[in-house]
C-alpha cells in the first residue's frame, strides 16, 4: 500500500487508496454446482414434494467452493490475474489494481479512477454494499472495519487494530472494571492457595469463552500474547485459580 501512496509522496489525488467492499448475500449469486433437494417451507410445504436449489444456499457442503467459482468468473472478465499462491489475490495489469476477497469481503488497492471503475463493474453482477473508502487527509483519521478489525488511515499512515468491544465484554464479564492494571505479562495473586477445585459447566464456559476472546486479540497484541497462552493452558480444565 505504500507505493505511491498519498501520505507518502503528498500526492492526494494520484495517491493510492483502499476500498472496502461486501457482498450481500454472497452464496446466493452462486450457480449450484451438482444436485441438492431440500424440505420446502413450511408455507409451500406439499407433502411428498421437495425443492431443488438452482443457486448456492447457506449450509449445504459445497456453498463456499460454489461461491469461489463465481467471484473468480467475475475476476477473470474483468480482466484480472489470479495469484498463483492463493487464489484470494487478484491483480489487475492494466489498472494496477490489487484485490483480496475474504469470504464477501473485497479489500481493493489502486487510484481513486480505477477503484471507481471496479465499483461500477461489481454492481453490475452482484448485490454489493461500500463500506468505506480509505484515503490520506488532513481531517480527522478515517476509519472502517472489516473482520473484526479496525482499519485507519491517519497522518502517520495505516494501522489496524482488532475490534475494541472484545476487550470490552472481557472486562465486563470478569468485573475487572475497577482492577488495577499489572506492568508485567503475568502476575502472582495471593490468596488462591486451596482453589484447584474444577469450575463447573457454566463458568467454564465462561471461562473459555473469555480466554477464546483473548487468544483472538493476541494474534494483533505482542504484549497480552504471552498471557493469552497461559490462559490457553487451562482451557480443557479450568480452576479457580484460573478464573
Amino acid at each position: 500500500v505504500t507505493e505511491g501512496v498519498g501520505f507518502v509522496k503528498g500526492d492526494k489525488k494520484g495517491g493510492m487508496k483502499l476500498d472496502f467492499i461486501d457482498v450481500r448475500r454472497a452464496y446466493f449469486h452462486a450457480e449450484a454446482r451438482r444436485q441438492v433437494f431440500v424440505d420446502l417451507c413450511e408455507e409451500d410445504d406439499v407433502k411428498g414434494m421437495c425443492g431443488e436449489l438452482v443457486k448456492a444456499m447457506y449450509g449445504t457442503r459445497d456453498a463456499a467452493q460454489s461461491w469461489e467459482v463465481e467471484y473468480r468468473e467475475f475476476m477473470m472478465k474483468a480482466e484480472f490475474n489470479q495469484c498463483w499462491s492463493t487464489p484470494c489475490v487478484f491483480w489487475h495489469k492494466e489498472r494496477n489494481l490489487r484485490v483480496v476477497i475474504h469470504g464477501d469481503d473485497f479489500t481493493v488497492l489502486g487510484s481513486h479512477e480505477n477503484l471507481m471503475w471496479f465499483r461500477k463493474m461489481i454492481k453490475s453482477r452482484l448485490e454489493a454494499k461500500f463500506r468505506g473508502m480509505l484515503e490520506p487527509s488532513n481531517k480527522d483519521d478515517s476509519k472502517v472495519t472489516i473482520l473484526n478489525r479496525t482499519v485507519t488511515w491517519g497522518k502517520d499512515g495505516i494501522t489496524y487494530q482488532a475490534d475494541p468491544r472484545h476487550m470490552e465484554i472481557i472486562i465486563e464479564d470478569l468485573g475487572l472494571k475497577n482492577a488495577k492494571s499489572v506492568t508485567t505479562h503475568c502476575a502472582d495473586v495471593k490468596g488462591q492457595e486451596g482453589q484447584e477445585e474444577l469450575l463447573d459447566d457454566d463458568r467454564s464456559l465462561r471461562y473459555r469463552a473469555c480466554v477464546a476472546r483473548i487468544n483472538y486479540l493476541a494474534q494483533d497484541r505482542s504484549d497480552i500474547q504471552y498471557a493469552a497462552k497461559e490462559l490457553c493452558r487451562f482451557m480443557s480444565k479450568p480452576t479457580g485459580a484460573n478464573w
